[in-house]
């Protein structure tokens, strides 16, 4: 990317990370955010957010290019990156469905000056398989698109209904596109090393990954483990690391999702490292055990929001019924989850 070119990039979910990365992008001067926000949309448009990122600096009344209510409003030109921030809840929505606009404009319009990249959706969310439907979707319309997804290893929370957002510590984001057998890959290879280099230009920690499933995985390890047993018990990571019971439990979860994940993925000498048993050991002693972190499943929880549950369960549970991989541990987990995640979609507070 020239000093000069610009890109249009469309965000859509303006929480905490949406907004978050939508600032950073912005400051790089090398981007034109349009923002997608539904909740915030007035405070947004009237008086701006305030950010306070260790990171990223901050600032008092940002506001990006442009703010509209809906996908719809987005949907009127061609974006470099289209950036999906918002939690992966097929229960509520589907990607496929939340983009659907950007799909319907690859069809009719589907043409792009010789300069122009194909448009990338990018899916910051967690979990494993969020980017099936996706790549089913634009197949089946024969779009000539590009899908990359990232791992965010960042605590960042927005507060006062959507007026600030706040990080604070590392940042960290880890960014690969899907591979779609037979398809060139330069065209995302490229993609992907512009998206990290605006990154880089405001002091982001982007990295492009040689694979993103093995750092998907890597991500899920932590999440179906340390955040579905703290939103289980309503505690904070330092409460589930404080009893050898529950440290135990820790392991047994992580095993089961290292067995999955290493009987869904080539094996590479990567696998072996990122995802061998070893693993297990990295992420518990990670960990401060006087940590007071709320995992974000939990916090959803307890602002009686439904959770990112098919995302980061099911989606290894499907990985695993496909290879034949037993996980009652996970099973069960699953199971208890449904039960209030079923509550929280009938509106009702667990």
């Amino acid at each position: 990317m020239s000093s000069t070119q610009v890109s249009d990039i469309c965000v859509v979910g303006l929480g905490a990370i949406g907004a978050l990365y939508a600032f950073a992008l912005q400051s790089s001067g090398g981007a034109r955010v349009t923002a997608v926000c539904r909740s915030n949309y007035d405070t947004l448009r009237e008086n701006g957010l305030e950010v306070e990122s260790d990171r990223f600096g901050t600032y008092s009344a940002w506001k990006p290019y442009r703010v509209v209510r809906t996908v719809e409003e987005a949907a009127d030109r061609h974006y470099s990156y289209i950036i999906c921030a918002s939690k992966s809840i097929p229960e509520i929505t589907t990607t496929p469905t939340l983009l659907a606009p950007f799909l319907a404009r690859l069809t009719s319009h589907g043409s792009r000056t010789p300069e122009q990249l194909p448009t990338a959706f990018v899916l910051l969310q967690n979990g494993i398989g969020i980017e099936d439907d996706l790549l089913a979707a634009l197949s089946k319309i024969g779009a000539d698109a590009i899908v990359i997804s990232g791992c965010c290893w960042v605590d960042t929370t927005a507060l006062d209904g959507g007026r600030k957002v706040v990080q604070h510590g590392n940042e960290r984001l880890v960014l690969g596109y899907h591979r779609v057998p037979g398809a060139d890959e330069q065209p995302a290879q490229r993609s992907l090393h512009q998206l990290c280099s605006l990154f880089h230009a405001v002091g982001g920690q982007a990295e492009a990954a040689p694979d993103i499933d093995i750092a998907r995985w890597r991500k899920v390890l932590w999440n179906a483990s340390f955040s579905t047993l703290c939103t289980l018990t309503r505690a904070h990571v330092g409460d589930v690391l404080a009893l050898e019971t529950s440290r135990q439990a820790l392991r047994d979860i992580m095993s089961e999702v290292l067995s999955v994940a290493r009987a869904s993925l080539t094996p590479s000498p990567a696998v072996d490292e990122v995802l061998g048993d070893k693993a297990v050991d990295d992420v518990l002693e990670g960990e401060n055990p006087k940590s007071v972190f709320r995992p974000s499943m939990l916090v959803d929880l307890d602002n009686g929001r439904p959770m990112e549950i098919e995302a980061i369960v099911g989606g290894v549970l499907r990985r695993a019924k496909a290879k034949g991989v037993p996980t009652p541990k996970l099973d069960l987990i699953y199971a208890g989850l449904s039960v209030i995640q079923l509550v929280l979609l009938r509106g009702q507070v667990p």
